[in-house]
């Protein structure tokens, strides 16, 4: 799937002299990472009926300690479009519920990492109070070009999150484990979309991680995280790139921005995330900001480290994999097992694929089923025996390449030629093996 096809083009015209101004409030200033947030006001062009739609509802907090770059505030933001909302769901990622734990005052084990930048901490520092609205356990994606939603779902919703709590996600368009976009924003207090306390942020000089990526390198200081600021607000070179609202009540976010946000990028690995602690872009990724003994931990596990102390109310998912196939070496990429299964029948119209009646009538018990890592010819990994209905299976696969190969013996041997597959993490694939009559 190419993001940007099939999308819709409305032209406006507006003055010169407009465009000269709007180009000129544009303008970007350094700012020191407690700059004020300015909320700007949103103005819509009249709709056909002459009436002009509705402001989206938003609460933008009084400081944004994620800016450490600024626009400089402009009195009005004229938009064009919204999103036109979307459903289904093109990928999803499941992340731990710590609510269970909340009275122990701990996170799941296992559920959190340092050394692997894997947070699960929806807690306050000292304290371990915890934060329904930071606890994620689903983040879906959805590609509707030219939009893409990011959809979270969180264990409750949180008066004292709105407009401080920022869920986002961050996109690593090559792959090499360390995010190039990151686009969030704070809580909506409602259900309209508004572009008020969204951030477009991306890394300019590839600093990220660190030297390692994903992996722990603190105490480092030597990068700047994501840098540059690409849009906040509805300030920037697009005023309708990014927007947020919440839905059912708040107990899900989502987010909506354009494709050329991360630019147009086809393929990428992205996670979801809930801040309600640091909300520092620059200082990404925060496990080489801080040392284990700095963060703290939330696993009573942990003694050393236990309870929670200067890296507290995130959580974040692992890596999914999107318009790729991953190799399943990807750093923090999520492993989710998946399976391979099929039939095996006689080809009795010879078209070298089986149809319906092939498989309920022309069943194989009794073949062996050949299991290969790797790119085929391989075996050896593991095998099955088909049952009487001529069905096997191979489960808790990792991502990567395999080779489904097929030894037939009776009545008589016959060479069958080994299917190669490649499996995404979660994927259950179905290969039918086809034996000549």
């Amino acid at each position: 799937m190419k993001i940007g096809q099939g999308c819709r083009i409305r032209v406006v015209i507006f003055p010169i002299a407009l465009l000269v101004l709007l180009a000129c409030n544009l303008q970007r200033t350094a700012a020191s990472p407690s700059a004020e947030f300015t909320a700007t006001r949103t103005v819509f062009p009249p709709s056909e009926s002459g009436e002009a739609p509705a402001t989206p509802s938003g609460t933008v907090p009084a400081e944004n300690p994620t800016l450490t770059q600024a626009f400089t505030p402009t009195s009005t933001i004229i938009h064009l479009t919204t999103p036109p909302g979307t459903t289904g769901t093109t990928r999803y990622i499941t992340d731990p519920e710590t609510r269970d734990y909340a009275p122990q005052k701990k996170s799941p084990s296992g559920s959190d990492a340092h050394q692997n930048n894997r947070w699960e901490r929806p807690y306050t520092a000292g304290t371990m109070d915890y934060l329904a609205d930071v606890d994620l356990t689903r983040v879906e994606l959805r590609i509707a070009a030219p939009w893409v939603y990011i959809l979270f779902f969180i264990a409750g919703p949180r008066a004292e999150g709105i407009g401080e709590t920022m869920y986002g996600a961050e996109f690593d368009v090559n792959r090499d484990g360390r995010g190039d976009y990151l686009i969030w924003g704070a809580s909506p207090a409602g259900a309209d979309w508004t572009v008020d306390g969204v951030e477009v942020w991306t890394d300019s000089n590839a600093d990220v991680g660190g030297p390692n990526g994903q992996l722990t390198d603190a105490p480092w200081t030597g990068g700047d995280g994501y840098d540059q600021k690409l849009f906040s607000g509805g300030q920037g070179a697009d005023p309708d790139l990014a927007w947020i609202r919440q839905m059912e009540g708040g107990l899900k976010i989502q987010l909506a921005f354009k494709a050329s946000a991360i630019g147009n990028a086809p393929a990428f690995l992205w996670n979801g995330l809930a801040d309600n602690g640091i909300r520092r872009p620059d200082w990404f990724d925060y496990n080489d900001h801080f040392t284990q003994d700095e963060a703290g931990s939330p696993l009573t596990a942990q003694a050393d480290y236990y309870p929670l102390k200067a890296l507290s109310g995130i959580d974040n998912t692992c890596r999914d994999a999107y318009g790729f196939a991953p190799a399943g070496s990807e750093p923090g990429l999520c492993l989710y097992e998946g399976s391979i299964r099929g039939q095996v029948a006689w080809d009795i119209d010879h078209s070298g694929s089986l149809d319906s009646t092939e498989l309920s009538v022309a069943m194989i018990a009794g073949d062996t089923v050949t299991l290969g890592q790797g790119l085929c010819p391989a075996a050896g990994y593991r095998t099955a025996v088909t049952d009487a209905e001529g069905r096997y299976s191979f489960a808790a696969l990792s991502p990567g390449a395999y080779c489904v190969g097929l030894i037939h013996t009776v009545p008589n041997p016959i060479s069958i030629a080994p299917v190669p597959v490649n499996l995404s993490p979660g994927e259950n694939g179905v290969v039918n093996m086809p034996v000549p009559w």
